[in-house]
């Protein structure tokens, strides 16, 4: 029996022994780093649509003044909100429209801008000069590297204007619209309700339809299809739009070209 006790405590102590040498737990591996986020901005700080530059290098907002045919693109940076001032001797902005129109934007310093480089460029070009939604692509080449990127504005995007006032429309818009002058005469304005359009069509949306069919009635602006929601009277004659800016065109062309202004009814796609 005493033998037998000293084997079975011989044994037992190496086993103990070993699960003493057990290896500690060890730690989870720490996670690896997520990639950095990026915010995937559509509206740049002026308003404009962006266009995008390299993977997430830069961003080109693109800004239009219809009244002076002009358009500015401000470059940005990864988070389209701080200036990028860069060494280019001009940009290159391509339209889509029914006629394709490319035309070249050369450097306009902004304050700040350090010499030789600019953070917005510019150009002029009448296509700009009628009020519409635009789309097309901004590029350009400098520190060796060539770029280029899509921009499209939004379908209810303001057109360049007077902004409006939450407490009523700004003076220029009633005198415009509630002042007869060439065609455009008291009548009409009794007929449009002696309002102007900010007020009229006050949160109204509007869906600019470029799909159009032989007989659709068009815009007298912007030959986009026109809305039935958007209609106003000139000359004794009612007349559909594809949505208020274009109003400001029309009757300016009323009171100043007259010569200008179509028959309702020919305002029709072919």
């Amino acid at each position: 029996m005493r033998t037998i006790t000293l084997l079975l405590v011989g044994l037992v102590i190496p086993v103990i022994a070993g699960c003493g040498n057990q290896p500690a737990p060890q730690p989870p591996a720490p996670a690896a780093p997520t990639a950095a986020k990026h915010d995937h901005a559509t509206i740049g700080p002026r308003g404009g649509p962006l266009a995008e530059w390299g993977d997430h290098q830069f961003h080109v907002e693109f800004t239009v003044d219809h009244e002076t045919g002009t358009a500015v693109v401000y470059i940005l940076d990864a988070n389209a909100k701080a200036a990028v001032p860069i060494a280019a001797g001009q940009l290159t902005l391509s339209l889509k429209l029914s006629e394709p129109t490319t035309l070249a934007l050369t450097p306009k310093p902004q304050p700040g801008d350090p010499a030789g480089k600019a953070s917005a460029f510019e150009g002029r070009h009448d296509a700009l000069r009628t009020m519409r939604r635009l789309a097309g692509t901004v590029g350009g080449q400098f520190d060796g590297a060539r770029y280029s990127g899509s921009f499209e504005q939004a379908a209810h995007a303001d057109h360049k204007g007077e902004p409006k006032s939450p407490a009523g429309p700004t003076p220029r818009e009633t005198e415009l619209f509630l002042t007869p002058g060439g065609i455009y005469t008291q009548a009409d304005i009794a007929k449009n309700g002696g309002a102007v359009p900010s007020v009229k069509f006050a949160g109204v949306a509007f869906e600019h339809d470029d799909d159009l069919k032989p007989g659709d009635r068009i815009c007298p602006v912007t030959v986009n299809k026109a809305d039935d929601k958007c209609k106003w009277w000139v000359n004794g004659k009612e007349y559909t739009f594809c949505c208020p800016p274009c109003l400001e065109k029309f009757v300016k062309q009323a009171k100043q070209s007259p010569e200008k202004i179509k028959e309702p009814g020919e305002y029709i796609q072919k």
